[in-house]
């Protein structure tokens, strides 16, 4: 027991706000804690804003947030972050490790202000990012001032001029801008900064002669990074890349540009090369690389079948020579540059150079049909394919494909054999030529099918499926069978649309049936559905009383269902007595807790009845 002498001793309070550990009921534990205590947990809100408002919790947090060693901003006003900042440069202190600064600028010389304004505080680390400015601030200058202590710069100014400073260097910076073509010249910028440009990113508006002057002074900084993106629209015009011999990565995406490579020099050091556009003479380019290793290639345009065959064997040669990561794809605009046959080469041809990507986009003026080659080491296959309909498969196994793509306008016949020589497959997205939906896979995780003709029968057996989206055409004379065994489905959209009328009774036609999971509600559960139902009323025809509705209730792959939507397209106002037949079945009255009731704009206004 404790002496009376013992409880009348009291400790003295601790020093700098800490804690001795025994403190009464009431008291505030946060604010006993240490300045470096409560400094960590300002620091973990991630906004100076929120930190600053922290003030008014009590007088112990009060300006606490000004000896923040780490300071955000996020879309908070010019004049506020300004403001703040003069407050960090009073402090006893005031040196800050990192400022992060994204705002969207009302007036021209808002950045430049708050450029000299962090400069004050000697940040080793700085990021700057101007979010979208109204029309009379493009192209405005923006000064930036030495920071002597930096170690890494992040600029991004959209279409203003970034502008070194006059004088001084950035004796330990590592510069990243990405400004406009209009800014001052990087050659100014690098005499200002003992550092290389790493990444050195660009995204303008340019034609193809500022192009290549652009990408020649980058080369002149001897850039390690280039990052290039840019959407050319015409393939008349032309340009060919300079040598960056310190280069390691570089990637171009120049849309329809023809780019070629240049007329002498090499890549010494270039390890990763992403191109994109309309590509003459890859061959030469591909071997002044001599240690490249990782290579993506896009050839878009009017591509014609010799030279992109050529194009494919310099590719082939070169991953054979070099052990090449390659991923490859084929963007056609033309309907008419090679037929049936032209294309049953390029998937051979494809297929002999052992890519890991594939994503092949052309549209067929008419219906075409091909051999599907076996893409062994391919990990991802993407095809955008119009009219076109694989009738059989070569022999082979895609032993690494995880990730398979066939667009609408593309069909496999026998996809059943395709998927078993599928052992790693785990997303698949397809359409199917023939009217029955059959799915068997071990691997499959994620599943879209979509039938292009009507389906008669859905079988779809996926033990390890996650997420499953199903739309089907079908009538309603003939019975449609549903057999889908995957227990281990968390998301599920299905939707049904009808090729005849489907009377629901009276003048009420069914168009559409769907089941969508956490999309139509405030919450992203996976577990609650919506079922959504497309009616239309036909004014002229006989009337009919066939209860199609209570029917297709039992083919719902999910009925634990909490919304009904209703999408009514009405030539009158008289829909209660629909509205109150359908909540009437049973299966809809006991699953429904939100009613959902939209009428279509294209139908004149209605008059919702008193129910």
């Amino acid at each position: 027991m404790e002496s009376p002498s013992a409880r009348g001793r009291r400790s003295p309070p601790p020093a700098n706000g800490a804690s001795s550990g025994r403190l009464p009921p009431s008291s505030d534990r946060i604010s006993a804690l240490a300045d470096d205590m409560i400094l960590l947990i300002l620091s973990r809100l991630g906004s100076v804003r929120a930190a600053a408002r922290t003030g008014v919790l009590s007088r112990r947090w009060l300006g606490l947030w000004t000896r923040l060693a780490d300071l955000a901003f996020r879309a908070d006003a010019a004049d506020k972050i300004e403001a703040a900042l003069a407050c960090f440069s009073a402090a006893a202190s005031p040196v800050a490790y990192s400022i992060r600064i994204s705002f969207p600028v009302t007036l021209p010389r808002e950045p430049s202000r708050l450029l000299r304004a962090a400069a004050l505080l000697s940040p080793a680390e700085l990021v700057l990012v101007l979010k979208e400015e109204p029309r009379q601030a493009y192209g405005a200058a923006v000064a930036l001032p030495c920071f002597h202590r930096a170690t890494s710069i992040e600029i991004d100014a959209g279409l203003h001029r970034l502008r070194p400073p006059p004088a001084g260097e950035f004796p330990a910076a590592l510069l990243s801008p990405a400004t406009s073509p209009a800014s001052a010249p990087c050659s100014a910028a690098a005499r200002a900064c003992e550092c290389s440009l790493s990444p050195f990113a660009v995204s303008i508006p340019i034609d193809a002669a500022r192009f290549h002057r652009l990408l020649c002074t980058a080369a002149r900084l001897s850039a390690q990074k280039l990052v290039f993106t840019h959407e050319f629209g015409r393939d008349t015009e032309a340009a060919h890349l300079p040598c960056f011999h310190r280069a390691t990565s570089i990637e171009l995406d120049v849309g329809l540009l023809r780019i070629s490579p240049p007329p002498s020099g090499d890549f010494p050091l270039l390890e990763k090369l992403s191109i994109a556009g309309n590509i003459v003479d890859l061959g030469t380019l591909l071997g002044r690389c001599p240690r490249l290793r990782v290579l993506g290639v896009v050839f878009r345009g009017v591509l014609h079948l010799r030279a992109l065959k050529a194009a494919l064997a310099a590719l082939e040669a070169a991953a054979a020579a070099l052990g090449l990561t390659l991923s490859l794809g084929v963007d056609s605009r033309s309907t008419h540059n090679f037929d049936a046959r032209g294309f049953d080469d390029l998937l051979r041809a494809m297929a002999r150079i052992s890519v890991q990507k594939l994503v092949f986009t052309h549209h067929f003026g008419s219906r075409i049909e091909a051999n599907l080659p076996c893409f062994q080491r391919a990990m991802s296959i993407e095809m955008d394919l119009k009219n076109v309909c694989f009738t059989a498969l070569l022999d082979g196994e895609f032993s690494a494909l995880e990730r398979l793509s066939i667009s609408e306008g593309c069909s496999i016949v026998d996809l059943s054999t395709l998927l078993s020589r599928c052992p790693c497959l785990r997303v698949l997205k397809v359409a199917m030529a023939t009217g029955d939906v059959t799915v068997h896979s071990a691997s499959v995780q994620d599943l879209h099918v979509h039938s292009n003709t009507e389906c008669h029968n859905i079988d779809i057996v996926t033990p390890m499926l996650k997420k499953l989206e199903l739309e089907v055409s079908a009538g309603s004379g003939r019975e449609l069978s549903v057999s889908i065994s995957a227990p281990m489905v968390e998301k599920v959209s299905w939707k049904r649309r009808y090729t005849t009328s489907a009377v629901m009774f009276g003048f009420w036609r069914l168009k559409c049936a769907s089941l969508e999971s956490g999309q139509e509600l405030d919450t992203c559960d996976p577990r609650v559905h919506a079922l959504c139902l497309h009616i239309s009323c036909i004014v002229s025809g006989r009337l009919g009383s066939r209860p199609i509705l209570a029917k297709e209730m039992e083919k719902l792959l999910i009925t634990n269902f909490s919304v009904l939507d209703l999408r009514l397209c009405t030539c009158g106002h008289i829909f209660g007595a629909l509205v109150l037949r359908i909540l009437g079945m049973e299966r809809i009255r006991a699953a429904t807790e939100k009613l959902k009731i939209v009428i279509l704009p294209s139908c004149p206004p209605v008059i919702f009845p008193h129910v």
